[in-house]
């Protein structure tokens, strides 16, 4: 009987590992809980539209969750505008506005997810970290709004309304590997003096 319950407990400890896994929720807003709700937000923004019509269907620049404020610089940077002209490159007449107004110019951009990120596979892998694996799985939408006076000159749009990455990580040392190697070395460098 001594010898039987530790190969019990030990068999409920393996069996139940992937229970121990990290897991990471990650909601930016829980105004909008699925992808549809701020899409839909998010396609009546367009331009002509004040700071005060965009309040009434629920993106308050003050008060609305995860709204980054941008200054005229920092749009010009996000279109690619500082340092070089290409002809090739269309600027937006809405962006062309914004920049020609500078300071009485804004961008606002804001962003909204739902997502998980769960590690999967054998927790004794995972944890000696011999190999990991991170399933990151839900949404994600974010808006850009381009005004000036606080009117809407132009509206970007960009989501991913069904993520699903997986990112492996093979280290065949497990505890001993670093991404550059240093703690072998260290270990090799001990033994031999």
């Amino acid at each position: 009987m001594k010898h039987i319950l530790p190969l019990v407990v030990a068999a409920m400890i393996c069996s139940g590992c992937t229970g121990l896994l990290p897991k990471r929720y990650e909601q930016s807003h829980s105004y909008w809980e699925k992808y549809e709700q701020v899409d839909n937000v998010g396609k009546q923004i367009t331009a002509g539209k004040t700071l005060n019509d965009l309040a009434d269907i629920g993106v308050d620049i003050y008060k609305t969750q995860n709204i980054e404020h941008l200054t005229h610089l920092d749009v010009a940077k996000r279109f690619g505008l500082l340092g070089f002209k290409d002809e090739a490159l269309k600027t937006p007449e809405g962006v062309k506005k914004m920049l020609e107004a500078a300071e009485r110019g804004r961008g606002y951009e804001l962003t909204v997810n739902n997502t998980v990120e769960v590690r999967e596979g054998s927790f004794w892998k995972d944890f000696l970290n011999f190999r990991k694996v991170t399933r990151k799985t839900g949404w994600e939408y974010k808006i850009l709004i381009i005004t000036v006076d606080d009117t809407v000159q132009y509206v970007l749009h960009k989501g991913n309304p069904n993520i699903n990455n997986v990112v492996i990580e093979k280290n065949p040392l497990g505890p001993f590997q670093r991404v550059n190697g240093y703690v072998l070395v260290d270990l090799l460098e001990n033994v031999l003096d």
